[in-house]
């Protein structure tokens, strides 16, 4: 691993999101950090020194790679997040009817690439998801091998059956890691194909939770319009300040993960939930939210398309 990478890893341990390490050094365009981390711009050694003190680490670590030493923290907060096996498992078995197209969202070409391969790219270059598994629509799983050797997603393990609901194929997911050696405290990443606009800032805050807590899951806040709850003819104001939009990716440890199926078999629950989050709600667990972001739309309409379409010229 180079210097880029390095400083990349380092910056993704700690949840800081290029324009926040670019701030921290007096640039003011995440550009500049982004060129960095490419391995486009050299690094002086003047400038390395203020890279390591950003960065909470040593000269050294950030040539060499090894594991940086935290200055002065507490047990806690220097714990690092990427030690131990995370995996990320794509769910990409559903099959949208309200798109417009002959064609399951997650496979809609944008751009010169199917909406998948978006998601795919970001969990191939974040340096803490070591393993990438897709759960995949029955036919087609040759199409979708034939993608990611096109996009380069060397970290793909392999390519499991969707199951007859959202849940399900998260269990699928899950035997199939665990039939791969992943242990209790190895991490998940349970990813929707058709929200393609994760970010690794945003991976990198799940997994510092889920390392805490044991779960996480990207939600956004609600706090924009004012909103009711219906029921017959009867109209209640909700807080809007207490609505929180569940998104996806969501974290778990594999032991987490265990419990709550374990708890849904025990109930003889029937497992018809879209994702985890909603089934551990229904089974009576609290969540453990992360703001998540207002681009990390998932494609389920036409619409939907246009404004990825929109969304990802503006990055590019």
């Amino acid at each position: 691993m180079d210097i880029a990478q390095n400083i990349k890893r380092r910056r993704l341990e700690l949840s800081m999101s290029q324009q926040e390490l670019a701030n921290a050094l007096g640039y003011k365009s995440r550009s500049t950090i982004a060129k960095i981390e490419a391995g486009e711009n050299d690094i002086p050694l003047s400038k390395l020194v203020d890279l390591a003190r950003a960065l909470d680490t040593s000269i050294e670590s950030l040539l060499t790679g090894e594991r940086p030493v935290p200055r002065a923290h507490t047990a806690a907060e220097s714990r690092p997040v990427g030690h131990g096996r995370t995996a990320a498992v794509i769910l990409a078995g559903g099959r949208s009817t309200r798109n417009l197209q002959n064609i399951p969202n997650q496979f809609i070409n944008v751009l010169g690439k199917p909406v998948i391969s978006y998601c795919l790219d970001v969990y191939q270059n974040h340096p803490l998801i070591d393993d990438i598994y897709i759960v995949c629509l029955d036919r087609w799983e040759s199409i979708l091998q034939g993608y990611a050797q096109k996009s380069g997603i060397t970290k793909l393990r392999g390519i499991i059956p969707a199951g007859e609901s959202g849940i399900r194929s998260v269990l699928n997911g899950i035997r199939r890691l665990r039939s791969e050696g992943f242990t209790d405290r190895d991490m998940v990443v349970l990813q929707e194909s058709t929200r393609p606009f994760v970010t690794e800032e945003m991976i990198s805050k799940l997994l510092t939770t889920c390392k805490a807590k044991g779960h996480a899951i990207i939600g956004e806040s609600k706090m924009d319009n004012v909103q009711f709850l219906v029921e017959g003819e009867k109209t209640t104001y909700i807080d809007r300040t207490r609505v929180v939009d569940l998104q996806s990716p969501d974290a778990y440890t594999l032991d987490t993960l265990d419990e709550v199926f374990s708890k849904a078999e025990r109930l003889n629950h029937p497992l018809r939930e879209s994702c985890v989050g909603l089934l551990m709600s229904n089974l009576g667990y609290n969540l453990n939210f992360c703001e998540g972001n207002h681009n990390n739309i998932k494609i389920v309409r036409q619409e939907d398309i246009a404004i990825f379409t929109a969304l990802v010229k503006q990055r590019d």
